[in-house]
């Protein structure tokens, strides 16, 4: 009888930040085994809950069916960093996990955040402007879309303070334990991304990844394929539900320059205070 496998990483976030193609360069490496369920959202119970979070251990358990001999076993949940719980409940759960952290400008994150939403049905407000100026209104539970599925993801503003989110994890894991890649680097060279991460992990940094997504896509496909036969019946569902959704579409209009010099503002002492937190100087976001 096997014994079950626990999570030893997380992509913990932020959304819109790269972790979906970062979730399908490490699927690649044979050292590392990820929950065929990208985002089971099991320790942020905190949050929003929906049909698609994973609610019961058993459940989550099973998202690891099959990783015995792998050295790195993951999920990808990218608001675990947003939850009050998610650091406490996943130190509890495994107090040697290491974790996966992906910065975006917080400015060009909610608004693509915002744009994915009005795609997806979570958001009815197009304009970026009006839907941030009525966030007081949603945080006592008005003017919430009658199709919104994860209301704290309208509380725009609150989503991009990254300072106390990643504190949380630094205070209880230390900041050894916490790999940060920014999504400016990441988008000019994956290459290197996906190296120092395997090297973060422990696993062979020079193991070749296919970069192109839709080619990934396919080289992964009999390891998905595996995964999805092994899953419980309540899992395939969810599985076969999310691989319909698109994360992409079409290029948006640049942001309002008198309001991104705003929003760099209320931003800015937060980024200062996550790039002493973390080592790297992010402070050109937010001028």
């Amino acid at each position: 009888m096997s014994t079950q496998v626990k999570a030893n990483f997380f992509v913990v976030g932020m959304p819109r930040s790269g972790t979906t193609s970062l979730y399908t360069y490490l699927k690649q490496h044979p050292d590392i085994f990820l929950s065929i369920y990208k985002e089971p959202n099991f320790f942020s119970k905190d949050l929003s809950q929906s049909v698609y979070n994973i609610q019961d251990r058993e459940g989550y358990d099973s998202l690891f069916a099959g990783a015995e001999g792998y050295k790195r076993v993951g999920e990808g949940s990218v608001w675990y960093l947003t939850s009050r719980l998610a650091a406490a409940e996943i130190h509890r759960y495994n107090p040697d996990s290491r974790f996966i952290v992906m910065l975006r400008n917080p400015i060009d994150m909610i608004y693509s955040l915002h744009d994915l939403y009005l795609r997806t049905g979570n958001e009815d407000v197009p304009d970026f402007g009006q839907a941030l100026a009525i966030q007081p209104q949603r945080m006592k539970g008005e003017m919430i879309p009658a199709t919104c599925y994860f209301r704290e993801g309208l509380y725009y503003t609150e989503v991009a303070g990254y300072y106390e989110k990643i504190k949380r994890f630094v205070d209880l894991f230390g900041r050894e334990r916490i790999h940060l890649i920014v999504f400016d680097d990441f988008s000019r060279d994956m290459g290197l991304s996906c190296r120092e991460t395997f090297q973060f992990l422990g696993v062979d940094a020079d193991f070749p990844v296919e970069l192109d997504l839709k080619r990934a896509a396919t080289l992964i496909r009999p390891l998905v394929w595996q995964q999805i036969r092994a899953a419980r019946p309540e899992i395939k569902q969810m599985v076969s539900k999310k691989m319909g959704e698109t994360h992409g579409g079409p290029a948006r209009e640049k942001l309002d320059p008198a309001l991104r010099k705003k929003l760099s503002g209320l931003f800015k002492e937060d980024i200062a205070r996550t790039s002493q937190l973390i080592g790297r100087d992010l402070t050109a976001w937010c001028p």
